[in-house]
């Protein structure tokens, strides 16, 4: 089935996020009247633990807000275990580098297990590191600067929930709305059968993939752990997704084939549509003519303004949501040999243990930003290597330091200055996306500057302090790098079991569907979390490995080819029971998924478990049978897909 054909965007990628003033202006107000209230009434050296506390507004942006708001809750409280263990290991050098180490292993444990966005455990651990390396006070004093700090979350987290006032529905929409575009854009570049736009053609699939992921687990996440059906703009939503699926599905299976998938009317469609939901507005008739089918039954292609869509029955509560899982289940997963989290955590632990142990011997001035700086090159940034990471980081701290010695080269700011200048420059830090981090880090450099003047003693210029910033986080840095480059990231046998795992549970899920004929909602679930643990270790792997492996690369067509089956099972309509064929499947996927564990995909020991006995791909069902022995190709490493 063939999408009208559109003009092709050689070597254009998707545009990526704009300037968020709307959350930038909330930050401002936010940090301006929690660190000047503070100052007014207790004095600058107060109202700067109340701006720390502020820093909880890099976290949640771009989750809904049923979910930001108990997760951010939980991190203002893992802000306050912070300052109180940092402030009990004040004044002892090995106390520190035990406290700090423990700190940032369970920091960064604990929000990979929540999967909330933001910085990881970045800001977790400058709380601990500031307080620890400050002179040691008694408990009253702690206490107070303890409160300031709390202060400061709760104002943040109060300003980071405005939004559901007015736009209550906005993160999920502006995730829908990316995924629109992002499809739209495969479209439009599938149809160029040139060898030389085959990279171009892959990376903007993998863009796509994943905004379509993104949008998913936003609509996922929105839900809660409440049974009640979700609203119905998040209806409209998750509809809108199912039908987007077909297209995607579509557009793939032609860029595959090395055909035209798109003309004028689907692409524009999609870009319209992507604004309108963005906006909060319906989108408009889907186009008319054809529909996109890519090998599903007939039923899955009935997407236009009148048909229902496959899935539809999730949506209207016909079938059951797949259902949600535990805190303990999460916790399980994110200890389970398939997550890449504890040994990327212990890792971060070993990194600030060391810069810990370098702040408090050697002559620095501020010690705690080498400890930052180490974890900071391991933190954030999904499919950025740490060097990357790094000489980003470095680069805008040049540049926010050269900024701030010009701004004050002959002047030293008084009070409200300098709580004016850090409110400016912290919310327009807030305003450009995360992936721009060398704005983020020339903008937060002077907040830094600032704040760090402030608490200081007297007669400490931020001249100095500039110059001591850069010495301090480029040995931070430094450190991180070469940690990153000493310790290895994600074990290979990790990777094995995730993908053993995603591959078992889709063969159960194509196997109820084929048995029973209709899609189990636990099963389908089920092979959901197995797949979105596996894309995360997917994003992780590039993240955490200094020299490219190749592991992302080899990973991807298994990523595609599990995912393609998934949306089979989920997508296709109900077809009669074949009972004999929906064994033979799962059979075939069972020793797929036990041939996995021998080794990466593409592999000569995973080609060895493959090429023994065992069932090979035999005629399931219609549209099924290719996709079964994709998923066996793109394991032997013989797939160009992607």
């Amino acid at each position: 089935m063939i999408i009208p054909r559109a003009r092709p965007a050689h070597g254009r990628r998707p545009p990526g996020p704009g300037l968020d003033r709307g959350r930038g202006i909330l930050a401002l107000t936010g940090f301006g009247l929690c660190f000047g209230t503070v100052t007014a009434v207790a004095g600058i050296a107060y109202g700067v633990f109340a701006a720390l506390g502020c820093y909880l507004d890099a976290y949640g942006a771009r989750d809904p807000y049923p979910r930001r708001g108990p997760l951010l809750a939980c991190l203002a409280g893992g802000f306050a275990v912070a300052f109180l263990a940092g402030s009990l290991a004040a004044g002892d050098v090995w106390t520190m580098v035990g406290m700090l180490s423990l700190v940032t292993v369970a920091a960064t444990l604990f929000l990979r297990a929540i999967r909330l966005s933001g910085p990881g455990s970045y800001f977790v651990v400058l709380v601990a590191a500031l307080t620890a390396f400050l002179p040691p006070v008694t408990a009253a004093e702690a206490a107070c600067r303890g409160g300031c700090l709390l202060f400061g979350t709760a104002v943040s987290w109060l300003f980071c929930m405005a939004g559901r006032v007015r736009d209550p529905y906005g993160p999920e929409q502006r995730a829908v709305s990316g995924a629109l575009r992002a499809v739209a854009e495969f479209g439009a570049v599938s149809g160029s059968g040139h060898p030389r736009e085959r990279p171009t053609r892959e990376r903007v699939g993998r863009d796509a993939y994943g905004a379509v992921h993104g949008a998913w687990t936003a609509l996922d996440d929105a839900r809660g752990r409440r049974s009640a059906p979700p609203a119905r703009r998040r209806q409209e939503l998750c509809l809108l997704m199912v039908r987007l699926e077909t297209v995607l599905d579509s557009v793939q299976e032609a860029a595959e084939e090395g055909r035209s998938s798109a003309t004028g009317t689907w692409v524009p469609w999609l870009r319209r549509a992507a604004d309108d939901v963005r906006d909060g507005r319906p989108p408009g008739p889907w186009p008319a003519g054809p529909a996109p089918r890519a090998g599903l039954p007939p039923e899955a292609g009935a997407v236009t303004g009148t048909s229902a869509a496959p899935g539809d029955a999730y949506v209207r509560g016909t079938v059951r949501l797949p259902p949600r899982q535990g805190v303990g289940a999460d916790l399980r997963g994110l200890l389970s040999r398939s997550s890449p989290a504890p040994p990327l955590a212990l890792r971060v632990g070993l990194a600030v243990a060391v810069g810990t142990a370098l702040g408090a011997v050697l002559p620095l001035l501020h010690p705690s930003w080498v400890a930052v700086g180490a974890a900071a090159a391991l933190q954030g940034g999904p499919g950025v290597q740490p060097t990357r990471r790094a000489v980003a980081r470095l680069s805008g701290t040049v540049a926010g330091v050269a900024v701030t010695a010009l701004a004050f080269h002959s002047y030293q700011p008084g009070v409200w200055v300098t709580v004016a200048c850090a409110t400016l420059a912290h919310g327009a830090s807030r305003t450009v996306p995360s992936s721009a981090l060398f704005s983020r880090m020339l903008l937060s450099t002077p907040v830094a500057l600032l704040l760090a003047s402030a608490a200081s003693p007297p007669g400490t210029g931020l001249g100095t302090l500039a110059a001591y910033r850069l010495l301090d986080l480029t040995l931070g840095l430094a450190l991180g790098v070469a940690t990153a480059l000493v310790v290895r990231g994600v074990p290979s046998h990790r990777v094995c079991a995730a993908v053993s795992q995603a591959v078992g549970a889709t063969g159960t899920a194509v196997r109820v569907r084929l048995c029973t004929g209709s899609a189990g909602a636990e099963p389908a679930g089920f092979a959901w979390r197995r797949t979105a643990e596996l894309w995360t270790l997917y994003a992780s792997v590039p993240a955490e490995e200094i020299r490219r492996s190749g592991t992302a690369e080899r990973l991807w067509p298994t990523v595609l080819a599990v995912r393609r089956l998934l949306s089979w099972c989920v997508l296709a309509g109900p077809p009669a029971p074949a009972v004999e064929a929906g064994v033979r499947a799962g059979d075939q996927m069972a020793a797929l998924a036990t041939a996995a564990r021998a080794g990466l995909p593409g592999s000569d020991a995973l080609r060895a478990a493959l090429d023994g006995p065992g069932p090979k791909p035999e005629p399931a069902a219609p549209g099924l049978t290719p996709r079964l022995s994709a998923v066996r190709s793109a394991l032997l490493g013989r797939t160009g897909a992607g």
